[in-house]
């Protein structure tokens, strides 16, 4: 069944645009249950702007999952559209009216009105809230299954602070490093298998040292988990970092 949707997967990746089109009315209850969890209410195709914000967050999942990752392509869509979902509510919140305080004098004063527009305002704020705390949660899932991977290697996020290069020019360097595992899959076959960098390769095809290669190692690793690995918020870490 997983290498099935893997293949369906890297076919879409490829162009084929009905596979597509299968997989999205293949998974659509999939998508309706985490978009009906995400509103907290009852959702239906056609009707709310939520669902086509899913479909659209389904499908940018389907054209950004890393075949190769170890992660599960259900987990990885489900943090697409929850992120997508809450960028979306966001932005609601922020088209939403406010309260016409020019009303509260004069003529046109209506109290039910006004009465209505704060509720709509502390709606919007509590709604804000409740997302703002579903980003941090999902942050620290994420955070969590980072460290997860990081220790396969050995390292933990205090050695990251301690071997993260000060200087702008020295961690691109090391993104750049980083990038060529991951395009090269002997070169990420040989870190996974044996949790350490093909110096002899790498040392070819850099400008770097050897030497500086080494004394990045765990960096590089760092980084290479997270261009790999699917890890939608650490990814914006990342584009401090491209040139």
């Amino acid at each position: 069944m997983e290498d099935d949707l893997r293949q369906a997967i890297a076919q879409v990746q490829q162009g084929q645009e009905e596979v597509r089109e299968k997989l999205l009315k293949k998974y659509l209850p999939y998508i309706l249950k985490i978009t009906a969890r995400s509103c907290k209410r009852f959702v239906k195709l056609g009707e709310d702007d939520e669902v086509s914000i899913a479909l659209m967050a389904f499908s940018e999942a389907l054209d950004k999952y890393d075949l190769y990752a170890n992660t599960s392509f259900f987990a990885f869509a489900e943090s697409v559209l929850k992120r997508r979902l809450i960028d979306y509510f966001r932005k609601m919140g922020q088209v939403v009216n406010e309260v016409p305080w020019s009303a509260l004098g004069g003529d046109h004063y209506d109290g039910d009105d006004i009465s209505h527009q704060l509720d709509i305002l502390t709606w919007e704020q509590s709604k804000s809230l409740f997302f703002e705390e579903e980003i941090q949660k999902l942050r620290r899932e994420e955070i969590i299954s980072y460290q997860k991977k990081l220790r396969e290697y050995g390292i933990t996020l205090q050695d990251l602070i301690k071997v993260s290069p000060k200087h702008q020019d020295a961690r691109a360097g090391a993104f750049q490093v980083a990038q060529i595992l991951c395009a090269k899959e002997e070169y990420f076959q040989y870190l996974e298998k044996t949790g350490s960098l093909p110096l002899k390769e790498l040392a070819i095809e850099v400008t770097v040292s050897r030497k500086t290669l080494e004394r990045q190692r765990k960096y590089i690793i760092a980084l290479t988990i997270i261009i790999r690995g699917n890890y939608s918020f650490l990814q914006e870490y990342l584009e401090g970092l491209k040139g």
